[in-house]
This record gives structure tokens, sequence and C-alpha cells, in this order.
């Protein structure tokens, strides 16, 4: 029976992927399988199942043929004529089984595989042929289905099923990471270093790879492993291992071939080598500053700071055929980080600058270049004068002048000067030079002194000296030319001053020491003497008349220090040398001329050249205009008197009180006689005068009193004859009386001194005025052609002018005696009195500002002038000695204090404390006291003398002062004895009220007969007292009185009942009635006793109970008070 073929693919494995839209297909194909995308030489495969339906068993093959493409419309149907059929040829696609035969009803597994062997697309159709099918009817069945086969029909091969494959390569995925290798910095050649790198195989199967290795005659680069497989997404490690061979830098790529892989796989490898290393010690060799024909070397160290072995060669540059540079060793080999020594030594050939290069030469390594440089020099040093000229000589005197030698070279250099001088007038004269030999050092010069000696009075010209150098072919020539000889010629100058020309009078030189020289100070003035020649000569300085002799102050005080062992503290070393500074002035001055010229240095010898600055000092005693001559004495030449002259000012006295004023020496002690009562005694100061001069020095004493309102400006002084003259013992003048006119009033000198309280007198004015020489008018004239200072002539009158002072007054102050003389190196004693003002009542402080002037004179005539060497001014002329005078006059007044600032002392008192109970029945009567303190402060500065007084019933009780005080006992009366009160004291005072029976008669007393003082005081309320008002007396030495007011209080006891009568009515005989009565006390307590008295005898009847007793309030400060009297009646 004849089947129809039925064939079904059932299943196909993996994932089933259609045809994309657009994608190009077979025109034919029934079925499609898509392989998945793959890398070359890999295989896929897949698994078709085919089910036979018929019950037949059906031989197939399967043919791969190409697919027929040609694009159609949607819905259009291929041609016949598109549709052929090719075999494929690339063979890529394979069926397992190829052949075979399908069981009937069974499933056949066919497995297509994929294996591609280039990188593209493939496309194939795969053709089930069944062999041996009858052949069909021409048309077939509308159901598409065969028809059934004849046996008899013919048989052909038919494809039944069409399968279109599709597959696709792709190459494979290899990356490297990294994908280069840079090895940082250098690496020493001939070690080997390892770097790791990765392998990852992203491709769609595992890959084989194998490195390449390269290896050439300087390097090996490798990779281990070098041949492996790598699973797909996995990654593999790999060393890469790199050994130098020289050093240079390597950049290189390593080719790694991965199998079926179109291209390789390269690693980029950068790594730089380096070969041993060799450094110097130094990087340059500089010989310096070398003389020629000498030869010097240095060492070298050469070390090798690195693991290789080098081989190295140390030589210069260039090749020189004629070298200066020896180097030894000039190569070898050092093991590693060794060292070794390189000698290099240089001998110059000529003078040269020289530089060169020597190079080092590290095999595999780095070269380096030594720098060596030398300064070659030989000796030249040359005269920066060839010629000398000495245009000063003497015959036998070393005549000095300076040369200079220069060192042109940076070489130290030796020189050494002949003795012997060269030339035809050699033996005329003679040379020495100093330094005579020595060393110059590099460009340096040397100033050689050169003392060049004549020995004649010719001219030289043909002199030669000459100075070998070491080194130096030839000497050095120097040329000395000389003049003639000259004389001993010596000039003076000033230091300030310029010398004066040769054809300038030298006369003018003057040793001004000044107009204003102030006495005791020294004044130093310096001499220039010159030598003008080289002949050295003695000199001698001396004054002319005021000279002295006398060693330096410091020889003798260092002669007071040998004889000190211990150390002198330095306030007492200085205390040594004023007191040695002392005695030299005073051994200078003690030729008593007042002044003297200390020469230093006053002898010695002048030099060659030499300027000798002669200090002379002028020192001093006494004021005066000074005139004298310097004697300077040089060598054989005749004496040179230099003038000099100085106005000396000041006063010699002083106080012994103050000691010298170096500063205001006319300036004397202030005198202050302090605070005085106005009116009181004469206060007297006593001033002791030292005159440290070797001459009588008289004083007229002048007294001013100085008004602060006085307008005055200048005092115009009128003198006839003297205006100081000579007075005796009494005051009288000795010689004959001058007037003398002073603002206007004329007064004489004896009228003047005529003034109370004249106490001291001059000493000795009898002798000196018998000894006066007096100067007749002959001499007078004789004097004109003396030179200044010359006598001062008598004058008939003089006028001088002045400013005010004060108005001339001997009250206050007084000064005795006002004429005194000083003598020599002794003292006088003055006194100086005061006597106090006397105050009107109104003015309560008086100032007394004086002031005394002192005017010097001179009665001896040598000592007021010698002519033509000192004139001194006497009297106005000079400047006076002042000292001013202050005093205070104040009255006398002491400050009352007491408890209350009422001003008035108030005493309070009750009569009522006269009376004292002695018993309970008998009352005694007792005088007392009441006392108030005050206190006295004297607050004046000054002592104030005093008496106490005051009337009854006032007295004082006891004065105690607060410091001691001349008296202090108790004064039981009212006048007190005298007290005094020391400045800024207080002084206590007790003042007594006496209080006693006498004073309350008072009470009674008619008005016209109350004493004075006295008041009886009535109040409002009944009460009355007594006022008692007198005056605390302070009596002064002065006379002045001051009084402190005194009020005491004396109250009176006042009664009185609080009925005037009693009405007993009608009583009872033998019956008491009993009335109660107030008795009122006010004012002071009393006692008090009832009394009844009765006219018809019958007093007894009545009784008051108490019938005495003290009336006194239980209450302070209340003045009234009260009792109850019970008053009885009993009728008999």
């Amino acid at each position: 029976e004849g089947q129809l073929i039925a064939l079904e693919l059932v299943s196909v494995s993996g994932k089933k992927e259609p045809p994309v839209m657009g994608e190009v297909h077979d025109l034919i194909a029934e079925h499609f399988v898509r392989f998945s995308p793959c890398n070359p030489h890999s295989v896929q495969q897949k698994k078709l199942i085919i089910r036979n339906n018929v019950h037949l068993e059906l031989p197939f093959h399967w043919q791969i043929m190409k697919p027929n493409l040609h694009p159609l419309l949607p819905g259009e149907t291929p041609e016949p004529s598109h549709i052929q059929f090719h075999l494929a040829a690339d063979d890529v696609f394979n069926v397992s089984p190829l052949t075979g035969i399908l069981a009937p009803c069974q499933e056949e597994e066919f497995l297509f595989t994929f294996c591609p062997k280039e990188l593209k697309d493939y496309h194939s159709v795969c053709h089930l042929v069944l062999r041996d099918v009858p052949q069909l009817p021409p048309e077939p069945s509308d159901n598409g289905c065969l028809q059934p086969v004849h046996t008899r029909s013919k048989v052909n091969d038919v494809i039944v099923m069409e399968i279109e494959v599709k597959g696709s390569a792709e190459p494979y995925q290899v990356l490297l990471e990294p994908y280069a290798v840079v090895i940082p910095g250098e690496i020493f050649m001939c070690t080997t270093i390892r770097r790791q790198f990765k392998m990852w195989n992203h491709s769609k199967t595992c890959i084989f790879f194998q490195w390449e290795r390269m290896s050439s005659s300087s390097h090996i680069i490798e990779v281990e492993p070098s041949t492996g497989r790598i699973e797909e997404n996995e990654c593999f490690d790999f060393d890469l291992i790199v050994t130098g061979g020289k050093p240079e830098r390597v950049v290189t790529s390593l080719v790694c071939h991965i199998e079926h892989h179109h291209e390789p796989v390269t690693l980029a490898v950068e790594v730089s080598f380096k070969g041993p290393i060799v450094t110097l010690s130094v990087p340059s060799v500089d010989f310096g500053l070398m003389k020629l024909g000498e030869q010097t070397q240095t060492t070298l160290l050469l070390t090798n700071i690195t693991q290789l072995e080098a081989s190295w060669t140390l030589k210069e540059t260039q090749d020189h055929q004629d070298t200066q540079i020896l180097v030894e060793p000039y190569r070898g080999v050092l093991p590693p980080l060794a060292s070794c020594s390189v000698d290099v030594l240089f001998r110059p050939r000529f003078c040269q600058r020289y530089e060169t290069q020597l190079e080092l030469t590290v095999e595999n390594g780095t070269e380096c270049h030594l720098l060596v440089r030398a300064d070659v020099q030989s000796p030249q040093v040359c005269l920066l004068n060839c010629e000398l000229l000495l245009s000063e000589l003497y015959i036998g005197v070393p005549a000095k002048a300076t040369i200079t030698l220069f060192n042109q070279t940076l070489l130290p250099s030796h020189f050494s000067w002949m003795a012997q001088l060269q030339g035809k007038q050699a033996e005329l004269c003679a040379a020495s030079f100093d330094p005579s030999s020595g060393s110059l050092g590099p460009n340096t010069s040397l100033e050689i002194t050169v003392n060049f000696i004549s020995h004649t009075d010719l001219e030289l010209t043909e002199v030669a000296a000459l100075c070998e150098v070491q080194g130096m072919s030839s000497p050095l020539v120097l040329s000395i030319v000389a003049s003639k000889t000259k004389k001993l010629s010596v000039s003076y100058s000033l230091p300030s001053v310029r010398s004066p020309p040769d054809d300038e009078s030298p006369s003018t030189l003057l040793l001004d020491f000044g107009d204003d020289v102030i006495l005791t100070r020294a004044v130093t003035k310096q001499l220039l003497i010159t030598n003008q020649t080289a002949i050295p000569a003695p000199f001698t300085i001396e004054a002319e008349y005021f000279t002295c002799h006398s060693s330096k102050p410091n020889n003798q005080s260092e002669k007071r220090f040998t004889y000190v062992r211990k150390p002198l503290h330095s306030i007492q070393a200085k205390k040594v040398e004023e007191k040695a500074h002392e005695e030299f002035v005073s051994r200078l001055l003690a030729h008593g001329k007042g002044a003297a010229f200390f020469v230093l240095p006053d002898t010695g010898v002048l030099g060659p050249f030499e300027t000798q600055t002669v200090d002379v000092t002028a020192y001093t005693d006494m004021w005066g205009e000074y005139r004298d001559h310097l004697i300077c004495k040089v060598g054989d030449l005749e004496p040179k008197l230099i003038p000099m002259q100085m106005t000396v000012k000041g006063c010699p006295l002083y106080f012994q009180m103050t000691g010298p004023h170096p500063d205001n020496q006319n300036q004397g002690p202030i005198i202050q006689f302090g605070t005085h009562v106005s009116g009181g005694d004469t206060v007297s100061r006593s001033l002791r005068i030292n005159n440290p001069t070797m001459c009588d020095i008289r004083i007229d004493w002048e007294t001013y009193n100085i008004d602060q309102n006085d307008r005055k400006l200048v005092d115009i002084v009128v003198a006839y004859g003297d205006a100081f003259p000579v007075k005796d013992a009494d005051g009288n003048e000795v010689l004959i009386g001058a007037l003398r006119i002073s603002d206007g009033n004329i007064h004489t000198t004896w009228e003047r001194n005529e003034t109370p309280g004249s106490e001291g007198k001059s000493t000795s004015l009898q002798s000196m005025t018998e000894g006066k020489d007096y100067i007749s008018e002959d001499d007078c004239e004789e004097e004109k052609t003396c030179l200044y200072p010359s006598p001062a002539k008598k004058k008939l009158c003089s006028v001088h002018i002045r400013p005010h002072v004060g108005n001339l007054s001997d009250y206050p102050y007084y000064i005795t005696p006002q004429q005194i003389v000083i003598p020599p190196k002794s003292s006088s004693t003055i006194h100086v009195s005061f006597t106090p003002l006397t105050l009107s009542g109104s003015v309560c402080e008086s100032r007394c500002v004086g002031l005394a002037l002192g005017f010097m004179s001179l009665d001896s005539e040598m000592a007021a002038c010698v002519p033509g060497k000192v004139g001194r001014a006497q009297g106005l002329d000079l400047e006076p000695v002042r000292m001013d005078l202050r005093a205070v006059v104040k009255p006398a007044v002491l400050l009352v204090q007491m408890e209350e600032d009422e001003g008035v002392l108030d005493f309070h008192a009750s009569a009522g404390d006269l009376l004292r109970e002695e018993s309970e029945k008998e009352l005694a009567v007792r005088e007392f006291d009441i006392t108030q303190t005050l206190q006295l402060k004297n607050n004046s500065e000054m002592l104030l003398h005093f008496r106490l007084g005051t009337q009854p019933p006032f007295l004082v009780l006891k004065s105690q002062p607060q410091a001691q005080t001349s008296t202090s006992s108790n004064l039981p009366t009212g006048d007190s004895q005298s007290l005094v009160l020391k400045p800024q004291h207080n002084m206590q005072v007790k003042v007594a009220f006496h209080c006693s029976l006498s004073l309350l008669d008072h009470a009674d007393q008619a008005d016209e007969e109350v004493p004075p003082g006295v008041t009886l005081i009535h109040s409002a309320s009944g009460q009355k007292k007594l006022r008692f008002q007198k005056n605390l007396l302070i009596h002064y030495s002065n006379s002045s009185l001051q009084t402190v007011p005194l009020r005491a209080h004396l109250d009176l006891a006042t009664m009185r009942l609080s009925t005037d009568s009693i009405d007993f009515g009608f009583c009872y005989v033998g019956q008491t009635q009993t009335i109660e009565v107030n008795l009122y006390s006010h004012g002071a307590h009393t006692y008090w006793k009832s009394l009844i008295e009765s006219d018809e005898g019958d007093a007894h009847v009545f009784i008051v109970t108490p019938d005495f007793g003290l009336l006194k309030s239980k209450e302070l400060h209340v003045s009234s008070c009260s009792q109850c009297l019970q008053v009885s009646f009993t009728p008999r």
C-alpha cells in the first residue's frame, strides 16, 4: 500500500531565535536555526529531532547548500528561476549523521555543528534528501500532501525538508592589565627585576597563548609562563622579567600569540638601565696662585657608589704633547662600593692662567668632568716713585722720608736693601732703610722709611740705593736728590690761631685767659712751640713775675698712697686727691702775689720738627687784672717773651657756716632769724668770715631794707674822697673825713656808723693806719710811664650807678663791727642783730626782708697794685659780698580751744551744793570749786612767754603743758608765774569758779551795790540765778594782753507752798485733824526746816510731818521738785 511521506521537525535544542524583521533569508527554507556568535575555529552544536510519521523506512542524506536569496515583496511568490541549488563551499556547517535511514514512526536525532574559520557571517541551507522516492503525480492535491506512489512508478531523490542555518564569528576578546609596564627610575644593568600583570579572556571560548621572548646582545625581556590556556571570562597572572645589559633607555613591546587570533596581543614595556657610577670628592681643583718653577699636587678620592664593578679612566679631554698635568693612576677597576685615591700633579712650564678639564670615563657608566685651574706667576715688585727728593737737610741730622714698594703680583715677595749706596757722591752721605728687608703680601704696598744723613753742605744729585727682590733678575734703583742744610728755627702759635707768616710780626701772639676768670678756678691755655728744623734743642719756659715752682699734684697723691696699706675706698681716694690738689695749689700761691702761672712742661727737649704743646694753667686766690710775660728759651736762640693777661673776678672770703661757694663766691649765707614777737628783744647771730689769701682784706658793711613795693631801679652813689675810709676802734675816720651822698641824702661815714648796738671792733686798724704808705704826686707822675695796671690816683669825687638793692638803714638789721679787717690765713667774727618791729593792732604779720653788702678794700698798696703786673678794684668798684637777711614779726597770740565753740568758758553751779549733811539733824556749809579746762596752742614759729591771771570768784588752778615748759605747777592764786610755750605745742589750763556763801549776798543787794560783772537773773518760771562775768588774762612778755571770757551761773533756791492758808474748821477737842500741803522748790536744791510761830503760845497744837529735809529732784537736769507735808491739828 502506498503512503505519503510525512516528516516533522519536532524540536531544536538551545535558544530559539526566529528571523528578525527585514532579515534576508532563503526563499524556500521551511525552518530556521540560528547559532550564537562564536570565535573562529570554535564549535557550536544544536540537536534537531525529526520524526518519521510513516511506517516506512526512509533512507536519507543531507546536503549543505547555498541559500537562495532574492528580495520579495509581501505576498509575492518566488519564481522557479530564482531557485538554484549550489553546494556550500565553506564547510562551516555539518550535520551528523550525514546519511542513514529514518525508522518508521520514530524520531531521529541530528547534530548540527557550526565551526567558523573566519571572522564573518555564515548563511547556508541544510537539505534533507530522501533517496529512491517514487515520482509524484504531476499536480499535487489541494491539501498539499504527496500522493501515494505506485510501486511501479519511477523513483528519484526528493528534498523533503529544508532547514536554513545562520551563524557569525567574532574576534577573541583579550585584555592586558595593565596594558603597559613602565618601570620608574633607573635599574642597574645585570640586575633582574620582575613586574606582575594580568591577561583577561573575555572571548566566547578559551584561548591558548604563547609569549615571545626578547633576547638581544644587551637585554633580556620575557614573560613567565610563556604559554598556556585561559578559560573564557577568566584572568591569568604573569611575571615580566627584565634584565639589562647596558645603560640605556629601552622602549619596546612583547608579543603574545593567541591561537586562531588574527592579530597578536602586545605589552608595551619601558625601562631605563644604568651602569656603575663613580663620583669625585671635589667638583673642581684649584691650585690657586703658584710661583713659576714650583710644582704642586692634590689627591682626589674616587668612589663607586653602586653595587656594580666599575672600570674607570681619568685623563685630559684633549691630548697634549707637552702636558703639564700628570694623573697617577689614570685608570683602574673599582669593586662595588669601593674607593681609591688618585694623585693629580701640576708642573707649570711658564707664567699663565692655566685651565683644563679632566674627563672621568666609566665603562657602561656616565662620564663626568673635573675642572682644573691654576694661576702661575713670577715675583714683580716696583717703586711707586723712583726718585727721592729731600728738601730740608741738616748736617749730621737724619732726615726722614718715605718711599713705597708695591707688589704687582699675588705672590709674596721678599726684598732686601743694600747697605752701601751707589753713585759718585755715595761717600758724602749715608742712608738706612726701615725695614731693611721683609716680605710684601699679594698686591700690597709697603712704606719704607728712609733715614738719610748728609755729611756735606753740597747739593747731592748722584746717589742711588739698590733693593734686591728674590725672583727678579735685576734690582730696584732709588735715585736720591738732597738739597743744602738749614739752621735752627722755632715758631710759636696758639691751637686756635694759625701760625703767623714770616712777614707778620709775632708780637701779636697773646695768651688771654679771659675777662671773666672765676677766682680759685684754674684756667688752662695752650701754647704750641714748633721746631721748624730737624735740629733737637732744649727749652725752658717760665713766667716773668707770677712764677711758681712745684711738682705735679699727681706725684704728691702717689706719695701719699704709698703709705696706705689697705686699698682706699673711691670716696676716700677722691678726698685724698682733693687734699693733695689743695696743698699743691697752696704751694703755688705761697708767694702771696694772688696768682701763679704753672707751666707744664716747663723744660724738655724740642725734637726735630716737633710741635710741643705747653699747658699754661693760671691759679688764683685774689681778684684783679693780671699782666705778665711767658719767657720761652729754646737752644741758643734769644728768649721769646709772650704776653699773658687775665681778669679775675670773685670773692676769696667765705663764711664758716657755708664754706666756699665756687660758683657764686660773692653770695653769702641767708640768715634766718625766724619768727619773733612784735616788740621783742634784739636777737644776734655770730658769723665767722675766713680769709684764705695772703693779704689783709677790709670789709665795710651796709645793711638795706627791701620793700616789695619799691619801684626804684638804680642807685646813684656819690662819694668824696675814699668811699670807705679806714676807721679806728671807736668808728672815727683815721684820715680826713669824706662826705658821701647816697640817694640824695648827705651822710658822713661817721654818722652812718654811729648807731646803737655797735659792739664789734675791727682788728689791727691802728697798726695798719700807722704803717700805711702814701703816694705823692711825683710818684703818680712816674707811674704814668709804667705798663697797665698802674696805681689808682686819689679821687676827689666819684659817682657810681648801680642797680637799686634796697633802702640803706640800720634798723631792724645791724652789723657790728661795720668795718672789719680779716688778717691773711685767718678769720674774724661779725655780729648780725635783728630788733623786732612793733606792730600796730591791725597788722597780723610783718616780713622783714633785708640785705647786707660787704665792700672789700685793700689797705696795703702792694696788694692793691703792682705796676705793670696786677691792679685790683676796691670798694664800690668791686662786687660786694652779699648776705640776705630774713625775719618775721608776729603779734603774740595763742589759740584758745574749748569744749564748746561759743568763745566763752562757762561754769554752772548750784547754791544748794554749799550745804553738806553732817548727820540727820546737823548741816555744815562747805565752799567748793567748779573747774573747766581749755587748751592754749602756739601756732606761730616762735617761743611765747606769758603769765595767766584772772579775778575772783575765778582762779587759775593749774597750767599743764603737753610739752615741757619752764613752769608747770598748781597756782592757788589768780596770777601765775611766767610760762613758756614752744612753737606748735599745746598747754592745758584749768580754771575754777569758787563758790562761797559770800556770793549769795549779791542776791539781796541793790542794783547800784552789785559789783561789776555780777547780774541777778529772774526767769519766767520764778527761778533766780546769779551770773558772774570775768576774763582770763594772758600777759605776754612784750606787754601785750590777750583775754579769754569767763562766765559762771549760780542757781539760787526758791520755795513755795501749794496753799497760803489752812482752815481746819470745827474740830472736837482731843481729836486730831490732818491736812496735806505740798512744798515746791525751784532752782537749786536746798535743805528746809519747818517752824510754827503763834502769838497765843499754843503752837504745839500744830504739828508738821516731816519738819525738815532735803528737797532735791530725783531726775537729772530737772530744776524743780516737791515734797508732801502733813499738817496736824489737835485741839486741847
